[in-house]
């Protein structure tokens, strides 16, 4: 089969092949939560800039990947229970085992990817909107953007039908939230996000801001 893809213009789809196959949007849904938590703050419900309660960062930090925290995927032990198709760890292990309470560096003086900032992320979004993830994308996020079947996956049930390219995954093993849907809804939300059809001239400029990184990341250009 000829691999999927899907062009989005002007909040519409203009070129798309196989692209209403669903399929995990990994971590391109930490684009989805970066929008949502944005959103929140353009709503006065979140801080921005503010060190968050008992931490040095603050919400920018975490979705800049430059809050110092850790990432699981650098983990041996992580990798193995995934393979071996294990339950996912409870967040407090995962933490553990992470040593999350360690920075690795001084919030906004270095830059290292971070799931499990963005599950701080997550539990931000969560708690101040009292719903789980999945019923909060969908309220500020999905729906709104015209976005109807996406969702996100909690249970190894949930993957049914869901081109995974791996067996007996389970999504609580992505902590932040492993949203699967339509390729073509992924490019529809890009296009209609970036246009302004959400937030605000000055949220989308901040979230638009380029980072430059002074280092060299195998495999990328």
């Amino acid at each position: 089969m000829q691999h999927p893809f899907a062009i989005a213009e002007s909040g519409a789809l203009t070129a798309a092949r196989n692209a209403d196959a669903v399929v995990p949007w990994w971590s391109f849904g930490k684009t989805v939560i970066a929008a949502a938590a944005l959103l929140l703050v353009q709503q006065g419900r979140l801080a921005l800039d503010r060190p968050l309660a008992n931490r040095r960062y603050t919400l920018r930090h975490l979705l800049q990947h430059r809050a110092g925290v850790a990432n699981y995927g650098d983990l041996a032990a992580y990798h193995e229970a995934v393979a071996a198709g294990n339950e996912p760890w409870p967040i407090a292990l995962l933490l553990e085992r992470t040593q999350a309470d360690r920075l690795r560096y001084e919030p906004g003086q270095g830059w290292s990817y971070s799931n499990i900032g963005y599950l701080f992320v997550r539990e931000l979004i969560e708690q101040t909107c009292g719903q789980d993830l999945g019923a909060a994308l969908c309220d500020l996020v999905l729906r709104p953007l015209g976005i109807n079947e996406a969702r996100v996956a909690q249970t190894r049930a949930d993957l049914a039908g869901v081109g995974m390219g791996v067996k007996s995954y389970h999504p609580g093993w992505v902590y932040h939230g492993l949203i699967v849907g339509p390729l073509q809804e992924a490019a529809l939300l890009l296009d209609r996000l970036l246009s302004g059809a959400l937030l605000s001239a000055d949220m989308l400029e901040q979230m638009r801001a380029a980072h430059r990184l002074d280092v060299t990341i195998d495999g990328r250009p």
